[in-house]
């Protein structure tokens, strides 16, 4: 478990995957900026057997309150296949909690956990171009953005744009980061 200053992280168990398809299939507290497709109970159940959604290469942590009521999720995941590079994402599911630091937050312990437990160079963010919410969170944590991704994904029936930004383990190291 990775402990925030007002929730931790930690995996998913077995006893969440009710409650996580819930709020992933909630398309309301999806909002504008993520693909509004609908996860079976079952593809998710599946899913956690085969791997309990935590591999080297790809893992998604539960954002939770200190009474351990999921909040959000933050997840990583190979990016291009050849790039030294993981991918991550997050979501504060609970409308109340969003606007108050906490996917920064998380993004952050993120970040060092990836960096202190993993031998990789660079960390990215994609996201919309239009979800200033999601760029205030990658700038916070001091992904520098790269370019713009043209068409690159399909959300709420239209092709969008997504900004690339990205934060270097020097660039990391620089800040004088460990944790």
């Amino acid at each position: 478990m990775i402990i925030g200053s007002q929730f931790n992280l930690r995996h998913v168990l077995r006893s969440d995957l009710v409650a996580l398809t819930s709020l992933f299939n909630n398309l309301t507290l999806r909002g504008p900026y993520l693909p509004h497709t609908m996860l079976s109970p079952d593809v998710l159940e599946k899913r956690y057997a085969e791997d309990s959604m935590s591999v080297e290469d790809r893992e998604t942590l539960l954002v939770v309150d200190k009474g351990n009521k999921i909040i959000g999720t933050v997840n990583y995941s190979k990016s291009i296949p050849y790039f030294n590079t993981l991918e991550l994402g997050y979501h504060i599911f609970s409308i109340e909690h969003r606007g108050k630091g906490i996917a920064s937050e998380a993004i952050g312990l993120l970040t060092g956990y990836l960096f202190n437990s993993r031998l990789i160079n660079r960390l990215e963010i994609r996201l919309d171009v239009e979800n200033r919410a999601s760029e205030r969170v990658a700038i916070k944590c001091n992904f520098k953005k790269e370019g713009i991704s043209r068409g690159a994904n399909f959300v709420n029936g239209r092709f969008i744009d997504m900004a690339v930004y990205a934060l270097l383990r020097s660039e990391w190291e620089s800040l004088g980061q460990t944790t």
